[in-house]
């Protein structure tokens, strides 16, 4: 008798026991989207401390260099190839070119305590899971998608052994650090027209399968930009969504914040007349020095 009681009162009953793991399955699918959302959020919150650094170093950069900007890719010194995805190979070479330090990626760094892309040449294997300025946490927590990650060592790869996957690329569409017919266009921040509206730097994508994504049918999956990736420049055809639909940016006056990919990219249906993955037009987001829409 006193075992029959102690059976009862001293344990669960197997319904009793269902009933908790309901209880648990219940509060676990409520509480995992949350608990995500808020993984997502400090991510997005790392990255964009990161492009506030990248403002700081410019603003620096720009108190020695007599108010000209870093160039945002190599210039006519490099091929196409290397001026859009740089070898570690290339970016070693480059080194011993004066033209070579002019780049955002290799003369910023220093100036908030990081390594120049240079010097991440060296050990080109853990730069790519490295808590630099140079990553974002949510580009590396989401890996390289298998349909970007092909064999072949071609210049779009997405192989970190080969090439620095970038996270961060400086403004492309500037108006100036471009080498137009032979000439080299320098741009200086007496030049941009309002500081702090024109793009600096921003996200830059790193999945050809990242939506939103809005493009004309030649740069779509598999064409075109869609397939440009992780490249040290950038314009709203190469801006990134992977923060819940939207992308963190740093404007020339060195402030940063994040937006919705819808506006910042055209969608080309709400207005017909801009390309779509083009300039929307936004007055608060310019990709060009003189506050123009770029087409």
């Amino acid at each position: 008798m006193d075992m029959k009681r102690r059976n009862r009162f001293g344990g669960f009953t197997l319904i009793e026991l269902l009933v908790v793991i309901a209880i648990i399955a219940i509060l676990a699918a409520i509480l995992l989207p949350v608990l995500g959302k808020a993984k997502a959020k400090a991510q997005q919150t790392v990255c964009l401390s990161n492009l506030k650094q990248w403002g700081l170093a410019d603003s620096l950069y720009l108190n020695d260099s007599s108010d000209i900007f870093p160039f945002p890719r190599y210039q006519d010194y490099a091929p196409s190839g290397d001026q859009d995805n740089p070898s570690w190979l290339a970016i070693n070479g480059y080194r011993n070119l004066e033209e070579g330090n002019d780049v955002w990626f290799n003369n910023l760094p220093a100036y908030v305590a990081n390594k120049p892309m240079y010097v991440w040449a060296y050990s080109p294997n853990t730069f790519y899971n490295s808590k630099s300025i140079f990553t974002c946490p949510t580009a590396v927590s989401q890996g390289i998608d298998a349909q970007d990650a092909v064999a072949a060592l071609d210049k779009y790869d997405m192989i970190p052994s080969a090439r620095p996957l970038f996270n961060y690329a400086m403004n492309s569409k500037s108006l100036a650090n471009e080498n137009i017919n032979g000439v080299v266009t320098i741009l200086k921040a007496g030049m941009v027209h309002s500081p702090s509206s024109f793009v600096l730097f921003s996200d830059v994508r790193d999945r050809s399968g990242e939506t939103p994504y809005y493009a004309t049918s030649q740069n779509q999956l598999p064409l075109g930009n869609s397939v440009v990736l992780a490249t040290p420049h950038c314009y709203t055809t190469r801006f990134s969504s992977r923060h819940s639909m939207g992308g963190c940016i740093t404007f020339s006056d060195g402030h940063a914040g994040y937006f919705f990919y819808r506006d910042v990219v055209a969608d080309g249906i709400q207005n017909p007349s801009i390309i779509a993955g083009h300039d929307p037009g936004n007055p608060d987001i310019t990709w060009d020095a003189n506050g123009q829409i770029v087409p």
